[in-house]
């Protein structure tokens, strides 16, 4: 199989959890809440060879034990995950490969649970859009990978303010191609998936695009070389960059997705008041070792989400947990449930939760549990685990289809 191909298997197909990477004040800020106070969930079914399908998006009123089909659902794009905000706005991307209307919708939902259509904001074709952050309700930004471009656009009429164009800072025979972002302290942070024509790294090199906010014009290109590290930030997993409590910012490093040795996966982080990658700061996952994981190291992380108190749950990829792993990466069985100690620099594997196929790997929180979705051998749903105890429950929902995707509203 061709490294493309690979590489769509996993970079582009699996859904992960999505919420809004905004937590700095803005003179407009954006106000949380909404009608709807239950939980969103989205479920993928494929074709055979697991390379194509739908998806499709629903809501509860609560995180309700039972069975779910896909009936009364919004389909969404196809390898690309829904954008989830606290204040109620969930955006709806195209296929990421462009087999859908090239536009992102905006939706709220009723207080019954009823997709109610806000707008959309229409998009060239090719544009890979992978990423929304808000900055307030006149500015968001979209990055649009194919293009090498973010655009900036008015999240309440969802029409086009501006495009930033980032290819003057790609590298040598590789597309530049922004992917997750986030807003601190009036600069967007931008990850760089710097690839080339296999979709692959060519260079060591983690790289950020920072843009101010207020002008909308590139400010700075972060280049680090000496962490080993490279393809900053997953483009479909809004949580692959993030800010704890110090407003700390750390960005997931996928490398090569596991395919080259040399580009593993790490992660790096760049400092509140800095506008570099902490040259004193590196998880380096082939450094590693993972607690409890019988093939003892991840290839990379595809999901997380960070929890506070610098515990970072994850879906890690080890592709020695099945014979097909590396051959059939559409639907191979390599993805495993974890922690990461942010502060002690540890790995640990769930224990008594299921290694789940690269298409079902949501990441989410509800309430005081962490929920994890997951296609395994005994089951396709959402799983709960409660960090106090380490007690894992599920399914606790039942779905049709890879549970991809997974926000909750209920507080």
């Amino acid at each position: 199989m061709k490294i493309k191909a690979l590489f769509s298997a996993i970079a582009l197909m699996a859904l992960t959890v999505s919420c809004s990477n905004n937590d700095d004040p803005t003179p407009t800020p954006i106000p949380e809440g909404g009608a709807f106070k239950g939980v969103i969930f989205a479920t993928g079914i494929t074709n055979p060879e697991g390379n194509n399908g739908s998806i499709y998006l629903q809501a509860l009123s609560d995180f309700v034990p039972g069975t779910y089909d896909n009936e009364n659902t919004l389909p969404t794009g196809f390898g690309a995950t829904p954008i989830a905000l606290p204040n109620g706005n969930i955006y709806s991307f195209p296929d990421y490969m462009g087999n859908s209307k090239a536009e992102i919708a905006r939706y709220n939902l009723s207080n019954d649970g009823k997709w109610i259509k806000k707008g959309a904001l229409p998009i060239p074709a090719g544009a890979n859009a992978c990423n929304v952050v808000e900055l307030n309700h006149e500015k968001a930004y979209v990055s649009l990978q194919g293009l090498g471009l973010v655009r900036v656009f008015n999240p309440t009429t969802m029409t086009k303010i501006k495009d930033i164009d980032l290819n003057s800072l790609q590298q040598k025979d590789a597309k530049v191609s922004p992917a997750a972002m986030i807003i601190r302290d009036g600069k967007l942070y931008v990850g760089l998936n710097q690839m080339n024509a296999q979709w692959m790294p060519t260079q060591n090199s983690i790289e950020l695009a920072m843009i101010d906010v207020q002008t909308d014009e590139l400010k700075k290109h972060i280049v680090n070389k000496t962490h080993g590290l490279s393809f900053a930030t997953r483009p479909i997993d809004a949580n692959s960059i993030f800010m704890d409590e110090n407003k700390d910012i750390y960005i997931n490093c996928i490398g090569a997705f596991g395919f080259i040795p040399d580009f593993p996966g790490g992660i790096v982080r760049i400092k509140n008041g800095r506008d570099e990658i902490d040259p004193d700061y590196v998880i380096r996952l082939n450094q590693t070792e993972v607690k409890g994981l019988s093939t003892k190291y991840a290839e990379f992380i595809a999901s997380m989400y960070y929890a506070g108190n610098g515990k970072l749950y994850i879906y890690g990829n080890s592709y020695g947990l099945d014979a097909q792993g590396m051959a059939n990466p559409y639907l191979s069985l390599t993805h495993f449930p974890g922690v990461i100690d942010l502060k002690e620099k540890t790995i640990t594997k769930i224990a008594n939760m299921e290694i789940s196929n690269p298409q079902g790997i949501a990441i989410a929180k509800y309430k005081n549990l962490i929920v994890f979705g997951s296609a395994n051998k005994k089951a396709t749903g959402f799983y709960t685990y409660n960090p106090e105890n380490k007690e894992v429950k599920g399914p606790v929902i039942n779905v049709q289809g890879n549970p991809g995707f997974f926000y909750s509203y209920a507080k």
